[in-house]
């Protein structure tokens, strides 16, 4: 079957990774927007456009198109809980905004699930490495900029709110820290895959400049969530070498008695990194209050939720997100949508366990998740589906050689 959203061709600097790249980078550049849409949702609308004037017939499944199905069972779920609250005249809240969003990405899944299920390893791997290299250049620049003292191009500001945090076109700078989030771990497993000096020494390079952008937002949730990954990213790679050595299981466990020392003695360290998670920023220091409204809220509508809308706050129903994914799904979709977003998560994690460095990725925006409501995040969305079909499509076509191999 044609794809004519796929361009089979060995290369990686084309017309269509720029348009997802520029796509990508306008999600984020939030302010950049006219009302609720702006040149990233335009050409996502291109892409949904193109992608479907090339199939003849669609056919979902759950292996090839789970975030597609995730949202439309979570849009119809939260709607049941909408109806709900409105019956019964809890809270109901204007759920054009939440419902606007969460269509997009809906169609974001829906359009790249259908793409990339019809790629190869091999694209998806030109495709992924041009998002590092070519978003982390025009970031780059951007925070060149900033460092040099430039906050603003006319009334479209660098800086958020007039602080010191960098935050290019961005109304909320978590929206553009996801973009960043997992890109440490990208630049990893490019360092790892290719073979070309200066391809790795770029890479090596990407990642001092994307943790140095990272800090210069001042989420302390991004530096929370880079912390645990990087050391689930320690860990698993020493399992792996010692598994490689066939060492015995004395020694892994001798391992994990080193690793319980080392957080021992440096648990001055862990608890001001959980300190600054609770409040670094501007919103930690209420996480706790919150999150405990959030709960309560939820207590109002346990099955369903109460439709789409923010039911949290210093006060129950104060019109404040939950800040943590799940406590705002379980809200919104009570613990039906709840159920949905852990199962997926779980085969999120289970499909990339195969590969550390996009685990730990995937591992960074979740944990992320833990801190803020991420359910918006559209960039969000397209690393998950491009993370699953890169793992995907590798395991496929590591099945298909083996095949060969033994005929």
């Amino acid at each position: 079957m044609e794809n004519k959203l796929i361009l089979q061709k060995d290369i990686t600097f084309n017309f269509q990774n720029i348009l997802i790249l520029v796509m990508l980078l306008f999600f984020g550049f939030t302010s950049l927007r006219f009302g609720m849409f702006g040149v990233g949702e335009i050409i996502l609308l291109f892409f949904c456009i193109l992608q479907l004037n090339s199939q003849q017939t669609i056919l979902l499944s759950i292996r090839n198109h789970m975030f597609t199905l995730f949202w439309f069972y979570y849009i119809s779920i939260i709607m049941i809980g909408y109806s709900f609250n409105t019956f019964f005249k809890i809270k109901s809240q204007l759920i054009h905004f939440d419902l606007m969003a969460y269509i997009v990405i809906l169609f974001l899944c829906f359009t790249f699930e259908l793409a990339f299920k019809g790629s190869s390893f091999s694209y998806l791997y030109r495709l992924i490495r041009f998002i590092y290299f070519g978003g982390l250049f025009a970031v780059g620049f951007l925070y060149f900029l900033y460092l040099c003292g430039l906050r603003n191009f006319s009334v479209f500001s660098l800086a958020y709110g007039g602080a010191d945090i960098f935050s290019p076109f961005a109304n909320d700078y978590h929206q553009f820290a996801y973009f960043v989030a997992p890109l440490p771990f990208i630049g990893l497993f490019i360092f790892g895959k290719e073979r070309r000096k200066i391809v790795k020494f770029l890479s090596l390079l990407c990642i001092l400049l994307c943790i140095k952008i990272g800090l210069a937002t001042t989420s302390s949730t991004l530096v929370s969530s880079w912390a645990i990954s990087a050391f689930l990213f320690c860990t698993l790679k020493v399992l792996e070498f010692l598994n490689k050595l066939n060492r015995s299981r004395s020694i892994i466990l001798a391992f994990f008695c080193l690793i319980l020392i080392i957080f021992i003695f440096n648990y001055e360290s862990i608890l001001t990194l959980i300190s600054n998670f609770f409040k670094g920023d501007s919103n930690g220091e209420n996480r706790l209050v919150i999150w405990s409204n959030a709960i309560k809220a939820w207590g109002y509508s346990p099955i369903v939720g109460l439709g789409p809308g923010s039911f949290s706050g210093t006060k129950v129903f104060f019109g404040y997100e939950a800040h943590n994914t799940f406590l705002q799904i379980l809200t919104q979709g009570g613990i039906l949508g709840g159920i949905a977003y852990i199962l997926l998560i779980s085969k999120l994690t289970k499909s990339t366990s195969v590969n550390v460095y996009i685990l730990c990725a995937v591992i960074a925006l979740v944990i992320y998740g833990l801190g803020i409501n991420d359910l918006r995040r559209t960039v969000l969305w397209f690393y998950y589906i491009l993370f699953y079909f890169l793992n995907l499509k590798g395991e496929e076509e590591k099945s298909e050689r083996a095949t060969v191999n033994i005929r």
